[in-house]
């Protein structure tokens, strides 16, 4: 009997170092705009919906109310930088990629931090002065990154990583 191949068996991850699949799966997003630039590629927007539930994890639920009817009734998205970097993956390898960060998601909440980092930088294409926030300085969004990268590549060490 053959055991069924998952999507992260069937990527042939010697194509790309850990950051260049992350590099992709940004261009990839962008691949797939429609109209005025928001995205109608369906795992983008399911990245997004991730993003906006992560950060209401910890408001009251009033504050949570608030902030769902509120992105429902916007059109806002996370903005989508564009980057000179094309496009070289398929559906199925960003459907992989985008496993590697959900997989991780929800089990701590300072690897959420950095998964955050990674999805800002990488996923998004923002620079690192646009990383800053009330929560994070720019030396703590490049240590964030930084700390994002070894947490993926320590669970997925198959996939090459440059330091």
């Amino acid at each position: 009997m053959n055991a069924a191949v998952t999507i992260m068996q069937s990527v042939d991850w010697t194509r790309f170092d850990l950051e260049g699949w992350l590099y992709q799966f940004g261009a990839w997003m962008n691949s797939v705009s429609g109209t005025c630039g928001k995205t109608v590629n369906p795992i983008a927007v399911a990245m997004d919906q991730a993003v906006v539930k992560q950060k209401i994890k910890k408001l009251t639920e009033e504050q949570k109310k608030e902030i769902i009817a509120a992105h429902l009734l916007s059109d806002a998205q996370p903005k989508l930088s564009r980057t000179k970097i094309t496009c070289q993956i398929d559906d199925n390898e960003a459907r992989a990629v985008q496993r590697l960060i959900l997989d991780m998601q929800g089990q701590s909440e300072v690897l959420d931090e950095w998964l955050d980092a990674i999805i800002c930088r990488y996923f998004y294409g923002n620079s690192w002065s646009a990383m800053v926030s009330e929560n994070r300085t720019g030396v703590d969004a490049k240590f964030d990154v930084r700390c994002g990268l070894a947490a993926l590549h320590s669970r997925y060490g198959f996939i090459e990583f440059k330091k």
